[in-house]
């Protein structure tokens, strides 16, 4: 006959909307007593949320049962509707406003291969930051075509044969034999022999 345990959100970590977001699915939820409450249950609705990175509930003899969630940290924007963390995995902010940041290059393609796209991202990125330049956008088709465009304008075609080969020796070929004409470059298209 005990009372229904409350359900602490901690705010710690988490921006209002985060927060209200968390909270609202919260107070919808059904918790019998203190001791006989389903911590697994309340953690496995919490790491539905698609913004939830990690979550830790346990129980508080002052406070009830505490839920507090790590948020995922966004790396890159994932076409116009979605954030991608550092893992590649995609998910919908709980705050819209958080979407398409200018900071973030923007990836495409399906979702499914996200990772794959974040992946080379990161090693274009190291490739051609000697030569000052980081991707913006990149894209993977359904062909397998990435579309590459970089912060100085500079956009590259490349297929899905060999693409890590061609990719390192177009940074090598740009730091060196071509270093004097990379201005005079718009796109490259890698897709040729």
């Amino acid at each position: 006959d005990a009372p229904p345990a409350e359900i602490h959100v901690s705010s710690q970590g988490l921006s209002t909307a985060q927060y209200n977001s968390l909270q609202t699915v919260m107070d919808q939820q059904k918790v019998s007593s203190f001791f006989t409450s389903d911590l697994q249950a309340l953690r496995d609705i919490t790491t539905s949320l698609a913004w939830v990175d990690q979550v830790s509930i346990s129980r508080d003899w002052q406070r009830g049962i505490v839920v507090t969630a790590l948020p995922k940290q966004a790396v890159a924007n994932f076409g116009t509707e979605r954030l991608v963390d550092a893992k590649g995995s995609v998910f919908v902010p709980a705050d819209s406003s958080d979407l398409t940041q200018e900071r973030f290059a923007t990836l495409q393609g399906e979702m499914a291969q996200a990772p794959v796209i974040m992946q080379q991202m990161q090693q274009v990125n190291d490739w051609y930051a000697p030569l000052d330049m980081q991707v913006e956008d990149i894209i993977l088709s359904p062909r397998m075509t990435w579309l590459i465009r970089f912060d100085n304008g500079l956009r590259v075609i490349v297929d899905n044969e060999n693409t890590a080969q061609k990719l390192l020796n177009l940074s090598q070929l740009l730091g060196n034999q071509l270093s004097g004409r990379r201005d005079e470059m718009q796109s490259v298209d890698l897709r040729y022999k």
